[in-house]
């Protein structure tokens, strides 16, 4: 009897040891899976929407709206990415859900906001979105104590006074105004049949009121102004759009002054990349200003065809010069990849196919009568053109360029040095030449080596 209470316990002990070391293998299975290590990060099973960054003690929160592609009623969640480095993201997962209901107000989230208050306390804002209910959206609000488990506060909830158009009424950026002692939320809804920026204001972050239009659509067109933010970096003010109708791009203006009219840039665009990312939104740890925004996908995962909504998070580093800001990768995230350069002929020089990021240097010719044409496969080509001031993507053959329309294209004006930065990563490639940045998805470059030559 003895002997065999000692075989069960000898069982049970193997089963304990080995069971522990089973569930240790699986929460470090688990954590691993929370890392992510990309220029362009995304989680396995969904894609990344409008990005709401918040920088805090060291740490960037990227909060974003998580696009599940699931098939349920409802969609769009808070989820939350953490990065120092813009290379090395830990993924929190969903921390604000929507509600999985036809009828409720909050069946889809929307674009918000993050701050924290003077006590410590972290608020976000962010729309309430159904287009089955009259009005479709309203703001809301939640709170948390370490901006990760949060609590909806449905009794802050507010909707669009009589100034503004109801149904488009979203995407709110609260900041504290230090001058007036105040929050300030910037609102993207329309006025008189064009996209306004409203401003409302609150003393307690739960009553606000309507301060009227803080900025109008500058832009001859009657786009909304989706997605707004304002930041204040080395003496000057940035805000930020995106041209939800026209061209689809992410504009900024800037002023000297908080309540001084803000204006585009007197000398180059008044945008920093093309159609290929979208949603940005500013953010600064005072040291250095960040646009983040997402490369979306293309329907059915097809080079052929356009893009749509949410991708893979992107970040563009902002250089003043003068009242323009020039786009360059990330310095935190540049000094973790392969740099490596490259020299250009009129042969194609082909790069080996890398899923992780790269960062490729090219210098054009002083003479500005060559293109440079990147390659992927037959059908897949980025050409920059110095002589028109033109970065263009065509899913064309090459030889029919000439005669076709790109699918994404933006001027841009060349460095005097002629430099060129690709970024590559997986199915993602992005150019920085001059003063812009040009972001693609290719999926054939997950296959296909990339080429480059002169023409």
């Amino acid at each position: 009897m003895m002997r065999h209470w000692k075989w069960i316990a000898a069982v049970l002990l193997l089963c304990l040891v080995g069971g522990g070391a089973y569930l240790t293998v699986q929460a470090k299975a688990k954590r691993d899976s929370r890392q992510i290590t990309a220029v362009y990060p995304r989680a396995k099973e969904s894609f990344v929407g409008d990005p709401m960054p918040f920088y805090d003690q060291g740490k960037f929160s990227i909060y974003y709206l998580e696009d599940l592609r699931n098939g349920e009623v409802g969609f769009h969640p808070f989820s939350l990415l953490t990065t120092q480095d813009f290379y090395h993201y830990t993924n929190a997962g969903q921390v604000i859900p929507y509600v999985n209901q036809e009828d409720s107000p909050e069946r889809a989230l929307g674009t918000g906001s993050v701050i924290k208050d003077q006590v410590g306390r972290y608020h976000a804002f962010y729309t309430a979105h159904n287009d089955t209910l009259s009005p479709k959206e309203a703001i809301m609000h939640a709170t948390s104590n370490d901006g990760q488990k949060w609590t909806k506060q449905p009794k802050d909830t507010f909707k669009a006074s009589a100034n503004y158009q109801a149904n488009d009424f979203r995407d709110p950026y609260v900041f504290y105004n230090t001058s007036a002692k105040e929050y300030w939320m910037l609102i993207a809804t329309r006025n008189a049949a064009t996209g306004v920026i409203a401003r409302y204001t609150s003393k307690d972050l739960k009553q606000w009121q309507d301060q009227g239009v803080f900025f109008t659509n500058d832009m001859n067109n009657d786009s909304t102004l989706e997605c707004p933010s304002v930041v204040q970096f080395k003496g000057r003010w940035y805000l930020a759009f995106s041209d939800q109708f026209d061209r689809r791009v992410v504009h900024y203006r800037v002023a000297d002054k908080l309540t001084s009219t803000f204006k585009a840039p007197q000398h180059g665009q008044d945008y920093v990349d093309g159609a290929g990312f979208y949603a940005g939104r500013l953010v600064t740890d005072n040291q250095h200003l960040y646009l983040v925004g997402w490369i979306p996908t293309k329907e059915e995962h097809s080079d052929r065809l356009k893009y749509n909504w949410a991708g893979n998070l992107a970040v563009h580093e902002l250089i003043p010069h003068g009242d323009t800001l020039v786009p360059q990768l990330p310095q935190a995230a540049a000094k973790q990849i392969t740099n490596q350069q490259a020299a250009l002929t009129d042969k194609r020089t082909k790069l080996p196919i890398a899923s992780a990021a790269r960062s490729v240097t090219l210098t054009l010719p002083a003479s500005k009568n060559k293109k440079l044409i990147l390659s992927v496969g037959d059908t897949n080509h980025i050409v920059v053109d110095q002589r028109a001031g033109k970065m263009a993507y065509y899913n064309t053959a090459l030889t029919d360029i000439a005669r076709g329309n790109p699918m994404t294209e933006t001027t841009y004006q060349a460095a005097a040095d002629g430099k060129i930065k690709i970024i590559t990563e997986d199915d993602i490639i992005v150019v920085y030449a001059g003063n812009q940045a040009f972001s693609n998805r290719i999926y054939e470059a997950k296959k296909t080596p990339l080429t480059m030559q002169l023409q």
